[in-house]
């Protein structure tokens, strides 16, 4: 099943994530109805988690073939997919902070081995976006058992489950971060924010609803392409209006752990029943290129961020608006270079390789 239209969404979040990083103060995000949109950075993290649970779902459950699936298979098409570039922007980062490497002897092997999620302080010690592929990674990780569990038991204990887990997550979550301990970038906020337990919920969310989307359990609506529409307004009303719910209600929001998770979940599933005007511009190839490309452009931001730093801005007096789109520009060619030069091919290498074994064997 191919739902490419979806594949452009990836950019516009990963986007997102480049102007929370290096754009607060720019067009648009300057406009002051557009920032928290337009800077959604982090929100746009829990929405990659849920659409990667539901593209998990659609690519691999298969219910009439389910004695077919080989999870370690599985681990290393997922190793190929990823980590090739995290560990090039993990190389660029350690060039230049090799400095001070030794005064935190674990940073590194956390890092190498996609372990940094986990231990609070850790996180973002390199490469900041390389936190959310050491939440991915324990996704992967669970994602076969997730599978076998459908194939075994149906999808009802994992719904109560993932109920339960949602649940239990928001009510830590907003304890955790309206309680007096709480503090930016201490150890609480980094297990609030990167442990993969308090990202699960999200993806399971996405898996099951992409199990129900090949069940065919969602009706499709008339006047869908309405309804994808209201559903993106609902997002971008939700996004937009934080601020002024915390205020409403006296305590402090975080849509980076699920929360607004059934939004999303609605506008993955209209958008992958959309048949109209919507679905024939995203399909368009440039923007699926850019879909693509998305990983390379999220993953490598802050290495690239540094070089362009070092070597153009300190170097070119211009406004600090017309820095950013520039490097946007090359952060954007770069990626999709990325994505055809190294992220394919090497993800080919890694899985002709697993071919060849098993026809040895």
């Amino acid at each position: 099943m191919q739902l490419s239209q979806i594949t452009f969404t990836r950019f516009i979040a990963a986007l997102s994530v480049v102007y929370f990083h290096y754009g607060m103060n720019v067009f648009p995000a300057n406009i002051s109805y557009l920032h928290e949109v337009v800077t959604a950075g982090p929100i746009a993290v829990n929405y990659f988690y849920i659409l990667s649970g539901f593209i998990m779902a659609i690519a691999y459950y298969k219910p009439q073939e389910k004695s077919n699936f080989n999870k370690w298979k599985y681990w290393l098409a997922r190793f190929a997919r990823i980590y090739p570039v995290y560990l090039l922007a993990l190389l660029l980062i350690v060039v230049a902070k090799y400095k001070t490497l030794l005064d935190a002897p674990l940073t590194l092997p956390l890092h190498l081995s996609m372990l940094q999620a986990w231990i609070p302080g850790y996180p973002i010690t390199l490469n900041t976006p390389g936190w959310s592929l050491s939440v991915e990674a324990f996704f992967y990780l669970c994602f076969p058992f997730l599978l076998f569990s459908i194939y075994k038991h149906g999808t009802q204990r994992l719904v109560i489950f993932t109920v339960i887990l949602w649940l239990i997550t928001q009510v830590l979550l907003l304890s955790l971060l309206n309680s007096d301990e709480y503090l930016p970038k201490s150890l609480l906020h980094d297990f609030i924010y990167y442990n993969p337990l308090m990202h699960f919920n999200s993806f399971i969310a996405g898996f099951l609803t992409g199990v129900f989307f090949k069940n065919n359990k969602f009706p499709i609506l008339k006047n869908n392409t309405i309804w994808l529409f209201l559903s993106i307004v609902l997002i971008i009303t939700l996004l937009a209006s934080r601020p002024s719910l915390e205020n409403i209600i006296g305590i402090k929001l975080a849509f980076t752990n699920g929360l607004i998770a059934p939004a999303f979940l609605l506008f993955i599933v209209l958008l992958s029943q959309e048949k109209g005007l919507i679905t024939n511009i995203f399909n368009n190839k440039w923007l699926i290129l850019l879909g693509e490309a998305s990983f390379s452009l999220y993953i490598l931001q802050k290495p690239l961020h540094g070089i362009y730093d070092k070597l153009i801005a300190s170097k070119i007096p211009l406004a600090t608006e017309l820095h950013f789109y520039i490097f946007l520009i090359v952060l954007i060619t770069l990626s999709i270079l990325s994505y055809k030069y190294l992220e394919t091919p090497m993800r080919k290498i890694i899985n002709n390789l697993l071919d060849q074994d098993s026809k040895k064997s």
